[in-house]
């Protein structure tokens, strides 16, 4: 081989080597950037993953605020309701985090708008029942005072309308009782008696009404029965009980004294103390007893 030949040899693997190594240097720079490449891949899956954790924080904390409202309103209600079922069905989309993070991102802010929205309508309802519930507590007191004051009126009136029937209801005096004979003659021996003579002044009452006024008269036998004629002789007392008289006298009453006297037959007397009481209006005005003889 002459030197001609052992130079181009030699020229030729010279350049094979720098071919050679010339790959390699570009190949080891593709495969630099490739793995650097698959690191800032790997780095910003890793954020993003970072950003769909921290985006599906704020839609449950959204969600739990939602469910956290407090109101009677029913409207209110279904539409908390409704924008929780949203979160739950973002939540439970499958899309890579890209389209995740947008999807997020687009949503918290409507929801966010929703949620301020529901809150100040929530506060605006509560300070309202907390008005109407204050108006209906001094409404409520405010009755309580009205029928305070209504019972006490009629409390009022009652009582001035029982003084005032007091005040009218007429007086006796100087009852006194007396037996008569078939002559008409005064005895105390029950044998020998055909009527009872009771009589009484009534007394003059400026305050009274003017005119006819009806008094009965109630003989109580020593057996403490009254003496009747007939059972439908009963009158009704001012308390509202049902009482038997013996006899009864109607009087034409002008404010001013007026002796009465009424007459009862014997209806089977027998000795001992009668009690005689005289009614008017329903009320007792007057008694006297006595000592009857056989």
């Amino acid at each position: 081989m002459n030197n001609e030949q052992k130079k181009s040899r030699q020229g030729g693997l010279v350049l094979s080597i720098i071919i050679t190594l010339t790959v390699a240097a570009v190949a080891g720079v593709a495969i630099y950037k490739y793995l650097e490449l698959k690191r800032n891949a790997a780095d910003v899956q890793a954020i993003l993953e970072q950003q769909k954790t921290v985006l599906e924080q704020d839609l449950t904390h959204l969600q739990t605020e939602f469910g956290t409202l407090k109101t009677d309103n029913d409207s209110l209600q279904n539409l908390a309701a409704e924008q929780r079922d949203k979160i739950a069905r973002l939540l439970e989309i499958q899309a890579d985090n890209a389209y995740k993070i947008k999807m997020y991102q687009k949503e918290l802010t409507s929801l966010r708008g929703v949620l301020k929205g529901l809150m100040a309508k929530v506060d605006s309802l509560n300070i309202r029942n907390r008005e109407l519930l204050t108006e209906k507590e001094e409404l409520t007191a405010s009755l309580s005072q009205e029928r305070e004051q209504s019972t006490r009126l009629t409390e009022d009136k009652e009582k001035l309308a029982g003084t005032v029937q007091k005040a009218q209801t007429l007086s006796v005096s100087d009852v006194t009782v007396q037996g008569l004979n078939s002559r008409s003659k005064e005895t105390q021996r029950v044998k020998t008696i055909k009527r009872l003579k009771t009589c009484f002044t009534v007394r003059e009452n400026q305050v009274a009404e003017a005119g006819e006024r009806l008094f009965y008269i109630q003989i109580i036998k020593p057996d403490k029965q009254v003496m009747t004629g007939s059972d439908n002789n009963t009158f009704t007392a001012q308390d509202g009980t049902t009482l038997v008289y013996t006899d009864k006298r109607n009087i034409e009453y002008e404010n001013k004294d007026i002796e009465v006297c009424v007459f009862s037959d014997n209806h089977n007397m027998t000795a001992g103390l009668y009690e005689i009481k005289i009614f008017s209006d329903g009320v007792m005005v007057g008694s006297v007893k006595t000592e009857l003889k056989k």
